[in-house]
C-alpha cells in the first residue's frame, strides 16, 4: 500500500535523524574524552607556530575527523536509501562530485567564521559573544542574499519556464497582490531527486520563486499556481525576514549561553581556558545541544509560517481542488507520512503534516 511505504520511508528518515544526533555527539565526545582535539592541535603546531596558522590546520584536522566518522550515515542516506525508494536514478559518481563540493564549500564558509571567532575571543574576553553574535548575523544575512546566485548554480542550473502561458498566469497572480515578479524559474531538481520542491528565497534584487523541474512535469497549471500562491505568502507575510529575525534571536541567546558555560567547562576539562583551541570542540557541544532543545521551538515558528503561506495560497487562487490536488501529489511524490506521530510531527518538522495540509484545504472558506 502507497501509505504504509509512505511511513516505512520516513520512519527510516526519523531514526536516521536520531542516528546523527547521536553520531554527532559521539564525535565531539570523542574529540574530548579521547583527547583528539589535543593531537589535532599538536599535528597543528608540528605545521606552523603562527596563532592563526594552528587554528586553521587544527579545524582542518577535526573537519576531516568528522567527516570520516559521519560519512557512511550520509552515504546512506543521500544515496543508499533514496535509490532503495526509487527516489533518485543519480549515479554514485554523481552523488559523491554533489558530497564533495557541499564538503568543500562548508569548509571554504565555516574556516573563516572559525578564525574570526578566536580572534574575538583572543582580543575580547568579556565582549566576544556578542561581538560574535553580530558577526554571524551580518554574514547570514549576505549569505541569505547571495544563496541564489552564488550558492545554488553550483550544484544546479537555473532555466527560465518554457510555459509561457504558465508564466502568464503566475506573474498575472503576483501583480494581483502587488509584487512584480521577475525571478520565477525552473531548477533541474532532476538530476539528483524525483522529489517535487518548490522554494522562495534570496533578498531585494536576488528575491526569487524558484519551481523544481520535477513539479514542473508533474503537476498541473492549477496545482502549480496553488504551490505559487504558498510561496507568494511567504513573500506576503515577510517570512524569511521573520525566520531571520527569529533565528537572529535565539542564536543571541546562544552565543551568550556559550560565554557563560565555555570558560568554566574548558578549565575543568584541563584547557587554558575558552581561548584555548584544543576546547573548540566543547564550544560545538555547547551550540549543539543549544540546537537541540531550541528546535521544537524552532520547527513550531516554522510550520505556523507555512499554515498562513496555505492560508494565503488558497485564498490567493481560489481553487481548492487544485490545493488538494497538489498536496496529495506532493505527499505521494516524496512518500511524505500524511499522519505522522503528534511526537514526531512537533520534534521533527517545520511543515505541517501533509494530511493536515489536505485537511485544512478541505476544510477551508473563502472569505
Amino acid at each position: 500500500m502507497p501509505e504504509q511505504r509512505n511511513k516505512e520511508y520516513q520512519k527510516i528518515r526519523n531514526w536516521l535523524v536520531l542516528v546523527r544526533m547521536v553520531l554527532t555527539l559521539l564525535v565531539l565526545l570523542g574529540a574530548i574524552v579521547l583527547d583528539l582535539t589535543g593531537v589535532f592541535h599538536r599535528w597543528a603546531e608540528r605545521l606552523v607556530s603562527n596563532s592563526y596558522g594552528l587554528l586553521f590546520f587544527y579545524f582542518f584536522f577535526f573537519s576531516v575527523y568528522s567527516l570520516l566518522i559521519t560519512f557512511p550515515l550520509s552515504f546512506y542516506s543521500g544515496f543508499v536509501l533514496e535509490h532503495r525508494y526509487q527516489l533518485s536514478d543519480q549515479k554514485f559518481e554523481g552523488w559523491l562530485w554533489m558530497w564533495t563540493k557541499s564538503v568543500v564549500l562548508s569548509f571554504v564558509l565555516m574556516a573563516p567564521l572559525v578564525l574570526v571567532l578566536y580572534a574575538l575571543i583572543w582580543t575580547f574576553e568579556t565582549s566576544w559573544w556578542f561581538l560574535a553574535w553580530l558577526g554571524y548575523t551580518l554574514f547570514s544575512l549576505i549569505l541569505g542574499k547571495l544563496f541564489p546566485v552564488l550558492i545554488v548554480p553550483l550544484f544546479y542550473r537555473y532555466s527560465p519556464i518554457r510555459d509561457d502561458v504558465l508564466k502568464k498566469r503566475i506573474e498575472q497572480l503576483a501583480t494581483r497582490y502587488g509584487f512584480a515578479i521577475q525571478n520565477v524559474c525552473s531548477l533541474n531538481l532532476s538530476k539528483t531527486t524525483k522529489k517535487a520542491n518548490a522554494m522562495f528565497t534570496g533578498f531585494g534584487k536576488t528575491r526569487r520563486v524558484v519551481l523544481g523541474d520535477t513539479l514542473l512535469d508533474s503537476f498541473s497549471q492549477d496545482e502549480i499556481l496553488s504551490v505559487v500562491g504558498h510561496e507568494l505568502g511567504h513573500c506576503r507575510h515577510r517570512d524569511i525576514w521573520k525566520q531571520f529575525g527569529f533565528g537572529a534571536a535565539t542564536t543571541l541567546f546562544g552565543f551568550w549561553i556559550a560565554f557563560r558555560l565555555l570558560e568554566a567547562s574548558a578549565v575543568f576539562r584541563g584547557y587554558l581556558g575558552a581561548s584555548d583551541v584544543r576546547a573548540f570542540p566543547l564550544l560545538c557541544l555547547i551550540f549543539f545541544i543549544f540546537e537541540l532543545v531550541l528546535s521544537p521551538l524552532g520547527n513550531a515558528f516554522s510550520r505556523r509560517s507555512e499554515r498562513r503561506a496555505d492560508q494565503f495560497a488558497l485564498a490567493a487562487t481560489r481553487n481548492q481542488a487544485a490545493f488538494i490536488s497538489a498536496m496529495t501529489k506532493l505527499g505521494e511524490t516524496n512518500l511524505a507520512d500524511p499522519e505522522p506521530h503528534p511526537i514526531i510531527e512537533f520534534l521533527l518538522y517545520d511543515h505541517p503534516a501533509i494530511g493536515k495540509r489536505i485537511k485544512m484545504g478541505e476544510q477551508f472558506v473563502s472569505k
